[in-house]
């Protein structure tokens, strides 16, 4: 089942604008309420930008009790997932200076 849901948002995201590049805030609506385990499995791939950059995975605690997943996106930008309890993404904030004009 993560398969297929995987396989689902990597075609969604790919439909998501014209020229075929999601724009971080289209990438990032598309994967809340989804499970972390999504967007680690992206990751983790051997042709992702984070493996070939030798990404070591990023977590952190929030005071409210859920936790942020961080994930490389492009130089000086990195996307906070917040993750609840359940492990479902539930909120996400774009972070770096290169993050600026997507």
């Amino acid at each position: 089942m993560p398969g297929r849901r995987l396989l689902l948002l990597t075609i969604g995201l790919g439909a998501c604008s014209p020229s075929q590049i999601p724009t971080l805030k289209e990438y990032g609506d598309a994967v809340i309420g989804q499970n972390v385990a999504v967007i680690r499995d992206l990751v983790r791939r051997p042709t992702s930008r984070a493996s070939q950059a030798g990404w070591q995975e990023k977590t952190y605690p929030l005071p409210n009790g859920n936790w942020v997943y961080v994930e490389p996106d492009r130089p000086h930008c990195e996307i906070h997932y917040e993750v609840n309890s359940a492990d479902l993404i539930v909120g996400y904030t774009p972070v770096g200076t290169g993050c600026r004009y997507q």
